[in-house]
């Protein structure tokens, strides 16, 4: 019995013994600041300052090194102004030619973008005579090409049916659409063919109303052929909403498309196909697909030009999605 007492109370003078060593060796080695051990106030004071300033220099750093594969100046690089400076869109860059000719992504840009992020909202900036100084005839019928990428497809299509259309490709992603537009003069299509880099949910109207209106009463082009292949799919559900195919993209569209003009749609992925399709659907007063059933598809590419995407799916023998619009004579209430 002595020796069950013993033991613990042993262990309670040892413990004892310890933290007051503990104590007297903290005690010794702490700054001699008293201001660190001063009133609650002060310490808050003391530590917190060292803590934000540390915190600082990380946001500085992270803000200084971020950059990415599309040769964008993010927000931070901005600063203030970001949204206030009306001569910055991401794809007016000034150090974007230096970036898409030293950047090892130049070829090899992400795929996906945030289409909501802030410097994406920016409208492009257009030169004052656009679209005059890149086509030669604005009387001619329009071919629109949404999410172009690098133009492939539109300047094969454009090189086999040069008088066919004014070509006007859009690409949200910036190096892509420089390296889209070095190449139209490579091509010997300047004066018919033209990329755009803009976000297509926030310029396509400012565009088409560009495109279709000229200066002489009744000459003006129309809409006749809209494509959208191969989109981001942006498989997340809370993601959807970065889709390119809105129903107010859609309305905007019906808005410039006459009676007749063809929206041509594909993709390799399946539900992304059929969720662009309904957004055609439900407004079927403007748009009628060629097909009644939802599981129906178009076999080939009716437009006999694949895209670089196109051709690499069909390499590994994979399937590909395709559907087709006719516009309606339903005139847009706005």
């Amino acid at each position: 019995m002595p020796l069950m007492i013993l033991g613990p109370s042993l262990f309670v003078s040892t413990i004892r013994s310890i933290s007051k060593r503990s104590f007297q060796v903290f005690a010794q080695a702490r700054p001699q600041n008293s201001q660190l051990f001063g009133s609650r106030s002060q310490r808050i004071t003391a530590f917190s300052a060292p803590l934000s300033a540390e915190r600082q220099r990380t946001k500085t750093f992270i803000s200084s090194t971020t950059s990415n594969d599309l040769g964008s100046t993010t927000e931070s690089a901005k600063g203030e102004n970001f949204v206030e400076d009306k001569q910055y869109s991401p794809w007016t860059d000034p150090k974007l030619a230096e970036r898409a000719k030293t950047s090892k992504q130049a070829f090899r840009s992400r795929q996906h973008v945030n289409p909501l992020a802030r410097q994406f909202q920016q409208p492009t900036i257009l030169s004052e005579d656009w679209p005059r100084d890149v086509y030669n005839d604005l009387s001619k019928p329009l071919f629109l090409d949404i999410g172009c990428s690098r133009g492939g497809f539109l300047i094969d299509f454009a090189s086999q049916r040069p008088d066919d259309y004014n070509y006007s490709g859009l690409e949200i992603r910036p190096i892509v659409v420089y390296h889209a537009k070095e190449r139209v003069e490579k091509h010997n299509l300047k004066g018919n063919l033209d990329f755009v880099g803009c976000n297509a949910n926030v310029d396509l109207e400012r565009l088409l109303s560009l495109l279709t209106t000229t200066e002489e009463i009744g000459n003006h082009g129309t809409v006749e052929m809209v494509t959208i292949q191969f989109p981001d799919p942006h498989f997340k559900e809370r993601h959807k909403k970065r889709r390119v195919v809105t129903p107010e993209l859609v309305k905007t569209l019906a808005q410039f498309m006459p009676e007749g003009s063809t929206v041509f749609l594909q993709s390799d992925i399946q539900s992304v196909l059929d969720e662009m399709r309904l957004e055609f659907r439900e407004q079927s007063e403007y748009f009628e697909d060629t097909h009644e059933s939802l599981e129906e598809y178009i076999p080939e590419n009716p437009l006999g030009v694949p895209t670089e995407r196109e051709i690499s799916v069909l390499e590994r023998d994979l399937p590909v999605y395709r559907a087709t619009f006719k516009r309606t004579n339903t005139i847009v209430r706005c």
